[in-house]
């Protein structure tokens, strides 16, 4: 079940719910503040759907003795509160939203204040606001410059919530025409890091569209021009049109580590009109492109070990499955990709196929062997080599490799982790397993991806505490299986600086591999869980032609930190083909002095906010680099955001691009 643009106002009183019922296209669902809907679903992480079963209760302390709520002729009497302003009320051909200095929940607007949390699915997150003798949320107090601010006291808890706990607020508006004039929103806040909510009504899949905030513990003015505005990233992506706005929200997030207890004061809440919003300046210049000379000799990139050669035939031309068995909660449940995805892919003249798998989602005592209380190992056999072996059997059906790719998106191996000698142990015996499973195997293109982008969240874990690691899964491997060669990648996602700086491990079967999406302000322009998400239309390669002396015209806005700003501002050195092989060159001039071979099995380019062409030229650039280097490739997709194949067929310009097809 999937609910749409469903957000019950909240009841404040007896006479309210009769008034409302009146209207109510079913007044059956009304319900007291903070449980709207007695069967709402909440399928998506921190959507605003009003939760079931929000827990409210009286902050301790809380004083509304001095200025009573809806007393707006009041003035705010000498007070212990300490002196915090004043903010500055909003006055313009804008609409103020809700200055809250008549006490209640309702706002300028006309409608409720209301709350949700992560309850329905499986969180512990919890609303401890202060109530009023009718038990709805009211404002607190503040000594601000005015009487009155909305207070949101909470405490963010995981539970058993697969993602961020997090707890949320708002308010609804009525969608119309004359909305369109608004082009922002403002308001004043202290507290904790949150998000803004501006929903529309064209999303009917929670994607809402959002900006972020840190926290503040001194009144601070947040201003979001809806320009620069933001979807989660999970759903369809859907322009933002002011006429359309539905609901304005807050929402504040958790992390899965631990329990957070925080609070958020919200005031003078205002939408402006498109003439106040603030107008992007000229902030850099239009610079000639500049483009490294890059060279090398034959010697410096000739690889004479045999290896070379059965990665150029096997791991070349490959696809990764991506957004499935790797994911946090990515167990196998279906055959979401399978036999009739290898054959496309075949078909379409890729090689090789990567499949990120999480392998110890399938340890059924994973937590008890680590803690040291269960001295064996055990499996969920029946499903994980359900899906290896299938995949091992459709790929050479269809006469593709196989690389079975432990990938953790869940962080579990981190640098607390990577230190625990009994962590290390289990992803040793985990391979250990799923190698002797293969022993007898006479595949020849089947290999064993050691670990993922070790500690892909952060990248705090060390080359050497990596190195640790990875020998004691070579060694689980070798123990069981001499015969199928592994792939290792170093640490800090893959890293080339670091690969440069290595030792080769001294088994005589292993190939290397790094990770490239550089230049980054183009491959993730439009990433939700990047620092880029605003940044669009960076061009590639880059053309003084299609540039801006505004960096705002790229999306750069008042959020962007600074580092990308920078990147932009810099991007007319790094925009090219050029420089991203002079990147490459350098793994490839260390697998070279070692005579080791060195793929790459992850790069590609976001299709949120880039244009097609400059996406083929991009992928065009990489195979000719990986062609002259010599360097076997997989590109990170198959579908989705990163995609080769689009309702079962090649993407246009691609056969050329990547030098596949039928």
């Amino acid at each position: 079940m999937q609910l749409k643009n469903l957000y019950p106002s909240l009841i404040l009183g007896f006479a309210t719910v009769m008034a409302l019922t009146a209207c109510s296209e079913d007044n059956t669902n009304l319900q007291f503040a903070n449980n709207p809907i007695p069967s709402a679903e909440n399928p998506v992480p921190g959507n605003s759907q009003p939760s079931t079963d929000s827990t409210v209760t009286p902050q301790p302390g809380s004083d509304t003795s001095a200025v009573q709520p809806g007393d707006t002729s009041a003035t705010l009497p000498p007070t212990d509160l300490p002196a915090e302003g004043p903010i500055t009320m909003p006055a313009g051909l804008g609409t103020l939203v809700d200055d809250f200095e008549d006490g209640d929940n309702l706002s300028k607007i006309g409608d409720y204040w209301y709350t949700y949390n992560d309850n329905d699915n499986g969180g512990a997150s919890i609303i401890t606001t202060p109530l009023n003798a009718e038990e709805n949320i009211i404002p607190g107090r503040v000594n601000n410059g005015s009487n009155y601010a909305l207070q949101v006291n909470y405490t963010l808890d995981r539970g058993e919530y697969a993602y961020e706990p997090y707890v949320g607020w708002g308010v609804q508006v009525a969608p119309d025409d004359a909305n369109g004039h608004f082009g922002g929103i403002t308001y004043w806040y202290k507290g904790g890091a949150h998000e803004i909510h501006v929903e529309i009504t064209d999303v009917e899949d929670y994607d809402v569209h959002l900006a972020k905030f840190p926290a503040s513990r001194t009144w601070k003015q947040a201003v979001v021009r809806f320009k620069d505005l933001v979807q989660g990233g999970w759903g369809k992506e859907v322009a933002f049109d002011a006429k359309h706005i539905m609901a304005i929200s807050f929402q504040a997030k958790g992390n899965k580590s631990k329990a957070v207890t925080d609070s958020l004061f919200i005031d003078n809440i205002y939408l402006q009109d498109t003439s106040e919003v603030e107008k992007d300046q000229p902030d850099m210049e239009i610079m000639d492109p500049v483009i490294p000379t890059v060279t090398f000799t034959e010697a410096e990139i000739t690889v004479t070990n045999p290896l070379q050669e059965k990665a150029m035939k096997y791991l070349n031309k490959g696809v990764n499955f991506t957004n499935w068995l790797e994911n946090a909660d990515g167990k196998f449940k279906s055959f979401e990709l399978g036999e009739k995805d290898v054959q496309i892919l075949a078909e379409n003249g890729f090689k090789s196929l990567r499949l990120p798998i999480d392998l110890d989602l399938y340890a059924t005592n994973r937590d008890a062997f680590i803690k040291g209380t269960d001295a064996e190992l055990k499996f969920d056999d029946d499903t994980l080599f359900l899906v290896l072996d299938s995949f091992v059997e459709w790929t050479a059906k269809y006469n593709m490799s196989l690389v079975i790719d432990y990938h953790e998106y869940d962080n579990s191996y981190n640098l607390t982790s990577a230190k625990d000698t009994n962590y290390v142990k289990m992803m040793a015996e985990v391979w250990k397993h799923v190698a002797a499973h293969y022993a007898e195997s006479t595949r020849e293109d089947l290999f064993f991806e050691l670990l993922n982008e070790p500690d892909m969240t952060n990248g705090k874990v060390t080359a050497s505490l990596w190195t640790t690691a990875a020998q004691a899964m070579i060694d689980a491997i070798r123990s069981v299986n001499t015969k199928h060669t592994i792939l290792f990648g170093d640490a800090q996602w893959y890293s080339i600086a670091l690969l440069a700086k290595r030792t080769p491990f001294t088994d005589d079967n292993i190939i290397y591999v790094i990770h490239t999406y550089e230049p980054f302000a183009f491959t993730h322009q439009g990433g939700s869980w990047t620092d880029y998400a605003t940044i669009h239309d960076i061009p590639f390669p880059y053309d003084p032609a299609k540039w801006s002396t505004v960096s705002g015209d790229f999306g750069v806005n008042k959020s962007t930190k600074s580092y990308v700003k920078t990147a932009i501002k810099n991007y007319y050195k790094t925009g090219s083909k050029e420089a991203i092989m002079a990147e490459i060159l350098k793994a490839k001039k260390w697998a070279a002095t070692n005579n080791v071979p060195v793929i790459i099995n992850e790069f590609g380019a976001l299709n949120l906010r880039s244009t097609a062409e400059s996406r083929i030229n991009y992928l065009t650039a990489m195979r000719e680099i990986c062609d002259t280097l010599q360097i076997p490739w997989t590109h990170w997709g198959y579908t989705g955001n990163f995609s080769v194949i689009e309702n079962g067929k090649l993407i246009e310009g691609l056969d050329k691009a990547l030098g596949v097809g039928k």
